[in-house]
């Protein structure tokens, strides 16, 4: 790897700003010998290290010796696109001509994300557009006839517009349509089969995991980018969600009045009102279930309950989906147009699968699910959802990973606990492999300043909102705006917001009065103002340079057990024998504290203060855990101590 990445290697001379980095080196080296080895790794590489290129390269190079398949699975679609538009084409350059090698790419998203030719037709001939949609049909067309690939992103309509004209898998017949030869969604998965690296997200990847591995190509190596995420999503993805309202649409795909449909089309008027008496059935079956789901709520407040052992409710349901379902069978062959056809089998097979869930709910019947009732505020029985998800993914990814994969190699920031990947090891039932941890190259000693809450009140003390409100306007001041304050509550966030208005001067953008990325937006735009919020902000934000000054961390981020998902595997735990404070909450609050306090130094110019306001990091004896998680760097005790400590920093920078 140092022909690549070392000084006067070809990245040295391929880009004018690159500087070596002894960490990035060390990264490909150590992913360049787990792939030849057939092994697995975790690597955590602090910001700055240039994690994108040192696992690229080496698996590029990998794939290249070996004539291998590679798949790279990121959290988003941003970093997709950051992959296949800037960093990829890069290293394509590099391979090309310095190491006369060269290697195909394709970027992979579901199917609904395809445009459709003869859904898109279809649209055109009805005809219903206002002014704006038709631009945007134009624009489609214009796409359609450059005969190139293209998706939703690529497309820039409105979603409304968008699942109109989008490829539906459930209704998507290959073989009949007259459009397959120009089929968007064909032409891709023939990009896909040719390529030798596949860009993916985790929420693909986990739902080709769920669907048997079926939609996209098999690879021989995977590559998690962003890997602290892997948990839960494929935790989201390998589970289900289902309602009352899905129950209605799914039976409108068999009758909708004033629409020919499927029961319609039957030949036999008998079998036309048996299947449509049946329907009936199942829809007030279905509702009378609902409302009765919505009675296991002990009052109109709650929202959520976890289910732990099986119902009496469910089989009249089960049963009548079942009945309708046979009943529409018998008039199959009765549908003698192709779009019908194609509209029956993906409305019987989601049927089925909600029957499935159903039944798997209420009996309680997967173990190592956990399976609860949520509800919104509303009192509408559309918004009552079942929902059933894997409680730990550890021995999903030992017999869809590990043991698929010649290799899998796990990347992110943060993914250590002091050093440590003892839990997320465990959390991911890591095997057959070894992990790294290689510090930034930024020096943490002149770019941040740590301030730990000593000098305050504890969180559970009555004061502590008031003195933690003043401190945030004190460290505001300092740094003059610019300042992301982190709450793991909203009713916090609230609290500590009216009365920090009232000590500031900076204007407060913040997540309990706006949506998270309209406060951001405004946030940013705002030279002089202060961003609040929760979960959404302590991760996947890039605020580089002088958008973010100060991080500060309200209280340290133990998640308590008011989820089903945490419930259960505090339960598991103490069954165990093992202390779900040590083994659970600790580790989770230090990897997002973590976090958190990374969205401050994104460049190596970038200077500022993390301010943890929450003063059991030095008083409780696992604070320690925490502080030596964070990068080397001072830290102070007082606030009167980070003014001043602060003042020399930027005098030191300045001269």
């Amino acid at each position: 790897m140092k022909d690549i990445f070392g000084p006067g290697g070809h990245l040295d001379t391929q880009l004018t700003e690159y500087e070596y980095r002894e960490s990035q080196l060390l990264m490909a080296s150590f992913i360049h010998e787990r792939l030849h080895h057939l092994e697995n790794g975790i690597v955590e590489a602090g910001t700055g290290t240039g994690k994108t290129m040192a696992y690229l390269i080496p698996a590029l190079r990998y794939a290249s010796e070996t004539d291998k398949k590679i798949a790279i699975t990121t959290e988003t679609r941003a970093l997709q696109k950051q992959l296949v538009e800037k960093d990829i084409p890069l290293v394509q350059k590099i391979f090309r001509e310095n190491l006369c090698a060269d290697f195909k790419y394709a970027i992979c998203f579901g199917s609904s994300n395809y445009p459709c030719r003869k859904r898109f037709e279809r649209a055109l001939r009805k005809g219903e557009f206002e002014r704006v949609d038709l631009e945007h049909m134009n624009r489609v067309a214009q796409m359609f006839r450059q005969k190139k690939i293209f998706t939703w992103f690529d497309a820039d309509v409105p979603f409304r517009l968008w699942e109109e004209i989008s490829r539906d898998p459930e209704v998507c017949d290959q073989q009949r349509c007259q459009f397959a030869s120009q089929c968007q969604f064909q032409a891709a998965r023939r990009e896909w089969a040719q390529a030798d690296l596949l860009v993916m997200n985790h929420y693909l990847f986990f739902s080709n995991v769920g669907s048997g591995k079926s939609y996209l190509p098999v690879s021989d190596v995977v590559i998690f980018d962003e890997a602290h995420s892997v948990e839960q999503i494929a935790s989201k993805q390998l589970g289900f969600s289902v309602d009352y309202e899905a129950l209605v649409n799914l039976l409108q795909r068999f009758f909708q009045r004033g629409k020919r449909g499927i029961i319609n089309s039957f030949a036999s008027n008998d079998l036309r009102q048996e299947a449509m008496h049946e329907l009936e059935t199942v829809a007030k079956t279905g509702q009378v279930f609902f409302e009765k789901i919505k009675s296991l709520f002990i009052n109109d407040r709650e929202t959520v309950r976890r289910i732990i052992a099986p119902l009496d409710i469910g089989d009249e349901l089960y049963t009548a989906i079942e009945k309708f379902l046979l009943v529409v069978a018998r008039g199959e062959d009765d549908l003698d147009e192709d779009e019908l056809r194609v509209e029956y089998e993906p409305a019987k097979n989601r049927l089925s699968a909600f029957s499935q869930s159903l039944k798997s709910f209420v009996g309680v019947l997967v173990p190592d699910f956990v399976y609860w009732i949520e509800r919104s505020s509303s009192d509408l029985l559309g918004n009552v959802a079942l929902t059933g998800r894997p409680l730990n993914i550890d021995m999903i990814m030992k017999q869809e990973v590990y043991s698929f994969y010649e290799s899998s190699v796990f990347v992110s920031a943060t993914l250590s606990v002091k050093n440590d990947f003892s839990f997320f090891s465990a959390t991911t039932g890591f095997e057959n492999g070894s992990g790294i941890v290689l510090d930034s190259p930024f020096n943490y000693r002149e770019q941040m300043l740590v301030y730990l809450g000593a000098d305050l009140p504890s969180p559970e003390n009555d004061r502590f909102p008031a003195e933690a409100a003043k401190a945030c306007a004190h460290i505001i001041n300092i740094l003059s705006g610019r300042c992301l304050i982190l709450f793991t509550s909203y009713a916090m966030l609230r609290t500590v917001r009216t009365m920090l208005e009232k000590l500031t001067t900076c204007t407060i953008y913040s997540q309990d009065t706006m949506t998270a990325s309209k406060a951001l937006n405004l946030y940013i735009n705002d030279p002089h103002s202060v961003l609040m919020g929760t979960h959404s902000y302590w991760q996947g934000i890039d605020l580089p340079g002088d958008l973010v000054r100060g991080v500060i961390i309200m209280r340290l981020p133990f998640a308590v057990p008011d989820t089903p998902v945490m419930e259960a595997k505090f339960e598991r735990l103490k069954n165990e024998g093992k202390n779900p404070f040590v083994y659970l909450q600790i580790p989770e609050a230090v990897l997002k504290m973590k976090q958190g306090a990374g969205r401050l130094i994104r460049r190596g110019s970038d200077r500022g203060i993390v301010a943890i306001l929450d003063s059991r990091i030095k008083t409780k004896s696992y604070g320690s855990i925490f502080t030596d998680s964070l990068p080397v760097c001072e830290k102070v005790l007082s606030l009167k101590d980070l003014t001043e400590k602060y003042k020399k920093m930027i005098q030191v920078q300045e001269n």
